[in-house]
This record gives structure tokens, sequence and C-alpha cells, in this order.
């Protein structure tokens, strides 16, 4: 009787663990698939010009240049060349301090 047990201990712990697996995977692969839109200063940035002509625009953020740019089924906008990191800062322009 103790081994039964003991199987099925082992088999509900396994069963938590790969439910708890699955709960982290799912919520890695929303938040890498979650995109904003452009802001409106990069969609008037690009409105009389052509994918992949240079522009730029200021944002809230400051000022920003790019190419315009647009996924397939979106409007054209002002893609930075170097766009804005998570703190604000231009991603790869100041590295994060140690």
């Amino acid at each position: 009787m103790r081994s039964s047990s003991s199987i099925a201990i082992r088999t509900a712990w396994l069963a938590v663990l790969a439910i708890a697996a699955g709960v982290a995977a799912a919520q890695t692969d929303e938040g890498q698939q979650h995109h904003h839109a452009p802001p409106p200063e990069a969609l008037a940035a690009c409105k009389s010009l052509s994918s992949g002509q240079e522009c730029s625009f200021t944002s809230p953020h400051g000022a920003m240049t790019g190419t315009c740019w647009a996924p397939e089924g979106k409007p054209l906008a002002c893609r930075p060349k170097h766009p804005r990191g998570p703190e604000g800062s231009e991603s790869g322009a100041n590295p994060p301090k140690q």
C-alpha cells in the first residue's frame, strides 16, 4: 500500500508542476507578443512619405529619427533608428550602471 500512495503523491506533484510550468510559459508568451501602437507623431511623420524614406518626429520622449516602415496591414509610421529602452533612454546609448 505504501508504494501505491507514494506513486499517487508523486503523480500529483508532477501534475502540479506541469500546470505551474504551463501557466508561467503562457504569461511569458503573452508579454512578448504585446506591441504598442506607434504614437500619433510617428504616424504623422510618414503621412506624405514612402516606406524606406528617412523621417523624424518629436515624441513625449524627445526628438526621434528613423525610417518610414509598416508591418503588413498596419499604417506607415516612423520607426526610430534607436528605440527608447524600458527606462526611457535610447537603448544601447547608455549602458546600465552596475
